[in-house]
């Protein structure tokens, strides 16, 4: 019959599975060897790694659906302002650079999100637009939607001002809904 054998994690000598000292998933030949491992800077980062996951398997569970909607809307808005860097505002066709006046711009929605929040994700009623038209003139609505039909046409506007299904999203949609833009972001980035 062969003998089960394992490293020591601290020696690396070979010793018998029976006459192991075990500490988590690491094997120890004595206690010595033990005592020698815990003390080293490896020993230390691996527990500041352990500490640093369960933190963050905590931090999760407490998590909300607000929470979870807050994190998809962030990475739904941040690929709608990657996919229009360089083009105009959609309302009052100014060019929309990282240097435009309030220092960036926003991602506007057409159908705005209090409004209809079953088009929040939607990539077809979002459009690039700089902050003084989406921030201080609240969306500058009416030029908005002189800017899609002139960008889009009317076709593509009554579509999106038809759309009133009513749309609830799980903590699962949300979950996968973010992860899709941040690989769409990754893509065009």
């Amino acid at each position: 019959m062969i003998q089960k054998t394992r490293r020591c994690s601290s020696c690396k000598k070979k010793v018998a599975a029976d006459s192991i000292y075990q500490s988590q998933l690491k094997a120890f030949c004595s206690p010595e060897c033990l005592v020698q491992y815990a003390r080293s800077p490896k020993a230390q980062k691996d527990r500041q790694r352990a500490i640093q996951s369960d933190l963050r398997k905590r931090k999760e569970k407490l998590k909300t659906k607000g929470d979870y909607t807050k994190e998809a809307q962030q990475a739904f808005n941040a690929y709608v302002r990657a996919r229009d860097k360089g083009k105009s505002c959609i309302s009052c066709s100014s060019y929309l650079t990282e240097s435009s006046p309030g220092g960036g711009y926003d991602a506007g929605h057409y159908r705005s999100v209090g409004s209809s929040p079953h088009l929040r994700f939607r990539l077809d009623n979002c459009f690039g637009q700089c902050k003084k038209c989406n921030r201080y003139l609240s969306g500058n609505v009416a030029n908005m939607r002189i800017g899609i039909v002139w960008r889009y046409g009317q076709k593509f506007l009554d579509k999106v001002e038809s759309d009133n299904r009513v749309k609830n999203y799980t903590i699962d949609q949300l979950k996968k809904i973010t992860k899709i833009f941040r690989k769409k972001l990754k893509k065009i980035s």
